[in-house]
């Protein structure tokens, strides 16, 4: 996992009490809005749409609190949200193309940004040949980093149904790209 990223887990402070206290969903926002946006940003292949999917994913969030179960991670069910709102987004404006994703990169140079897409396309391009639901826990666990019940609950799936998608989303893989994966 890398350092720099928030982590998914759950914590008792995750997520405070917000009556009377709306910086404390701004800290929030901020935590999770980069991770939100590039998550978006690979089925949308646009920044502007990302970006306006994630403010109304935030605002979903915000208006729903009350909603939240505490004993679940805050990322999970901010996931939940985004994702739901990218499928409106996509019925909405009746795109024929299948969703789709871009492994975003956040190279200093163009000479490491060339050297990432190499090293990323060796795989990636062939993640993208994959069916929609397969992609989606294959970007959850290995971009997003997501452990099993967060992935579950972000596909609303049970935990055995997201360990056979990812089992054959590796098979699938396999089958496309000759080098092993990792089982991780």
């Amino acid at each position: 996992m890398m350092p720099d990223r928030p982590a998914y887990e759950a914590t008792s402070s995750e997520v405070p009490d917000f009556a009377g206290d709306p910086e404390a969903f701004a800290r929030l926002v901020r935590e999770h809005q980069d991770r939100l946006c590039n998550f978006l940003r690979r089925y949308t292949r646009n920044t502007q749409d990302a970006e306006d999917l994630a403010q109304d994913t935030f605002v979903k969030a915000y208006k729903n609190l009350h909603r939240y179960e505490h004993r679940t991670s805050f990322a999970a069910w901010l996931y939940t949200i985004a994702r739901r709102t990218l499928y409106n987004h996509h019925r909405d404006t009746r795109r024929t193309e299948e969703l789709d994703f871009d492994v975003a990169c956040d190279a200093a140079t163009p000479s490491a940004s060339v050297e990432h897409a190499e090293q990323n396309d060796s795989v990636w391009q062939y993640v993208r040949q994959l069916k929609s639901p397969y992609q989606e826990v294959v970007v959850l666990k290995y971009l997003e980093e997501m452990s099993i019940e967060e992935i579950a609950k972000v596909l609303n799936r049970s935990q055995t149904g997201v360990k056979i998608l990812l089992f054959r989303a590796r098979n699938q893989l396999r089958k496309l790209h000759p080098a092993p994966l990792s089982q991780s």
